[in-house]
C-alpha cells in the first residue's frame, strides 16, 4: 500500500560515483532495496511541480524560511492515460521537519482540479482521508493560483532499513527538468541539474540517524548539502543558464 502521510527529517548529500558505489555496498548489511528496484536496479520517477506565474512557492522556498510548502503530482510511468492513477502530494517543511500528504486519483481528475479549481466527483469507495487531502490540494491551488510549472524526472535507487523500515535512503541521478510541455505525455527530455559526476543521496528518518550510519558518514567525510531539485532548476532559470536539452533513455 502506498504511503499516504508521513512526518520525518530529510538530509541530503552530493556523492561522487566512487562514494556512491562504496556506500551501497556498506548499506547492503543494514538495508533492503525498495520493491520498485527490480534486481537492485534504479527505477524512474516523473513529477510535475505546481507554482504561480511568478514562481512564488519556489522563490520563498529558496530563501530557506522556517516554513515552506510545495505541491507536486507524481507518476511512476512517463505516460499517463486519463484513467490511470497519479499521486497528488502536498509537501511541507517546518523547522526542519518534513510532512507529506498524498491523495491518489485518476490523472484526469487531477487535471480537472487544476484547470477548474474545484473538486472532481468522489471516487467509488473513496476514503475520508483521500478526500480531505484533495480539499487541502484545492486550497493550495486557489490560494496561490497554481499551474503546472516544472517537470522533473530522475532515476532512483531506494533502500529501507532491515531493523527500522522507517529509515529510508534514496539515490537520485539524471535529474532532468523542463518548463515547457509540463505533463505526463511520455516526453522525457530536459536538462540535468546535477553537477556532472555526482549523485544525490537523501536520508529520510523520523528521528535521529542510527549510530552505525552516522559513524560511516563521519569516517568517510560525507557532509550534508542543501541541494533541492526544484530549487536548483529555479536557480538555473533565474540566472538564464543556457543548458542544452538532452534526451533521457528509459532503463
Amino acid at each position: 500500500m502506498a504511503i499516504t502521510v508521513f512526518k520525518r527529517y530529510e538530509k541530503k548529500y552530493l556523492l561522487t560515483v566512487a562514494q556512491y558505489d562504496e556506500i551501497r555496498r556498506f548499506l547492503a548489511s543494514y538495508m533492503d532495496y525498495d520493491p520498485y528496484c527490480l534486481d537492485d536496479r534504479s527505477y524512474k520517477l516523473y513529477n510535475i511541480y505546481y507554482d504561480s506565474v511568478n514562481n512564488d512557492l519556489i522563490r520563498v522556498s529558496s530563501d530557506a524560511p522556517i516554513y515552506k510548502e510545495k505541491l507536486r503530482m507524481r507518476s511512476y510511468y512517463p505516460h499517463r492515460a486519463p484513467e490511470d492513477n497519479v499521486f497528488f502530494e502536498i509537501k511541507q517543511k517546518y523547522n526542519g521537519v518534513v510532512t507529506k500528504r498524498r491523495a491518489t486519483m485518476p490523472y484526469k481528475d487531477a487535471e480537472y482540479m487544476v484547470e477548474h479549481q474545484e473538486l472532481p466527483a468522489p471516487l467509488p469507495g473513496e476514503s475520508y482521508f483521500n478526500l480531505q487531502v484533495k480539499k487541502e490540494i484545492l486550497r493550495m491551488l486557489k490560494y496561490y493560483d497554481l499551474r503546472p510549472n516544472v517537470y522533473i524526472s530522475y532515476d532512483r535507487v531506494a533502500m529501507f532499513g532491515k531493523d527500522n523500515p522507517e529509515l529510508r535512503i534514496t539515490f537520485d541521478k539524471e535529474i532532468f527538468t523542463r518548463r515547457e510541455n509540463v505533463n505526463f505525455n511520455g516526453d522525457t527530455s530536459g536538462f540535468d541539474v546535477l553537477p556532472q559526476g555526482y549523485i544525490l543521496m537523501e536520508i529520510k528518518i523520523p528521528n535521529t540517524v542510527p549510530l552505525w550510519l552516522a559513524r560511516y558518514l563521519s569516517e568517510h567525510k560525507i557532509f550534508n548539502s542543501s541541494f533541492s531539485k526544484y530549487g536548483k532548476e529555479y536557480e538555473y532559470y533565474i540566472n538564464g543558464h543556457a543548458v542544452p536539452v538532452t534526451e533521457v533513455n528509459e532503463l
